[in-house]
């Protein structure tokens, strides 16, 4: 059975119904139901199997901007539904067919909330913008996972950053939690520098060793702070390469690198 015919009989159970199907392209009426049980914003739901994968747009741009990447709505109108690098997504049976809807259902309640916060709502579950810093955001979570809670917590409320500088001819990175010096990095050894210092794991049957001493955790955090500074050089890569085409800010959310690329180049221009 087709992906679009597993999607069209499973779609009753994920509160959508079949409107139209032709050849590779359904059209569905998707009403998610919010947690209270009350149902939400009706939407058309364009899904297409382009062959390799399926792929769902709004069918008309009715309550969705046709591009916004802060909500995950990519420049041909597409949903960003999954990392496919990292989650299965092939359609084979009714089981993957109702996670795929799961996935929109979530998607569709999280574009409600997003237009009335004018933010994304569970920020830090989602994926990063492009493919080249969504890999650098796995290394980085990967990494998290060796330190215990506190360490993913911080990482997925964006309290982890990195600040890159040059001392004495060499390039160091320091990766900040709240905006204060965890540690510091040579970039061009990948080494953390100072490794005799207390290991700033969570771990509890590790806490206070030295760096050296505590597992492989030196060379763990040096992999963190790199892969949060390529994580964000991919991301402003991402916003800047729209920079000279007609794609443009939405205007739907308070926080967009993408109004910002346009506002600096209207400053530049004046």
């Amino acid at each position: 059975m087709s992906a679009l015919a597993l999607l069209t009989e499973t779609a009753r159970d994920n509160h959508s119904d079949l409107l139209s199907l032709n050849d590779n392209v359904a059209i569905f009426a998707v009403q998610p139901v919010n947690a209270s049980g009350a149902p939400a914003t009706r939407f058309l739901i364009k899904v297409i199997d382009t062959g390799d994968k399926i792929v769902a747009k709004e069918a008309k741009n009715e309550h969705l901007p046709s591009f916004c990447p802060e909500r995950h709505i990519n420049f041909d109108g597409t949903f960003c539904l999954y990392w496919a690098e990292a989650e299965p997504h092939e359609i084979s049976d009714a089981e993957a067919a109702g996670r795929w809807w799961g996935k929109l259902l979530i998607f569709l309640l999280r574009q409600r909330t997003a237009a009335a916060l004018r933010s994304w709502p569970g920020k830090g579950e989602a994926r990063a913008h492009g493919p080249e810093a969504a890999k650098y955001q796995a290394v980085a979570e990967a990494s998290t996972l060796r330190f215990g809670g506190a360490f993913e917590k911080a990482l997925k409320e964006g309290r982890l950053t990195t600040l890159r500088r040059r001392l004495g001819g060499q390039d160091r990175l320091r990766l900040l939690l709240d905006g204060r010096k965890l540690l510091t990095v040579d970039m061009e050894s990948g080494r953390v520098m100072t490794r005799r210092q207390r290991c700033k794991c969570d771990r509890g049957n590790t806490r206070g060793l030295p760096l050296l001493a505590c597992s492989d955790h030196a060379q763990v955090f040096a992999d963190l702070a790199a892969a949060l500074e390529g994580w964000r050089l991919a991301e402003a890569r991402f916003f800047d390469s729209f920079k000279d085409t007609p794609f443009k800010c939405c205007g739907t959310m308070d926080e967009c690198p993408l109004r910002d690329l346009v506002g600096n180049e209207l400053a530049e221009a004046a």
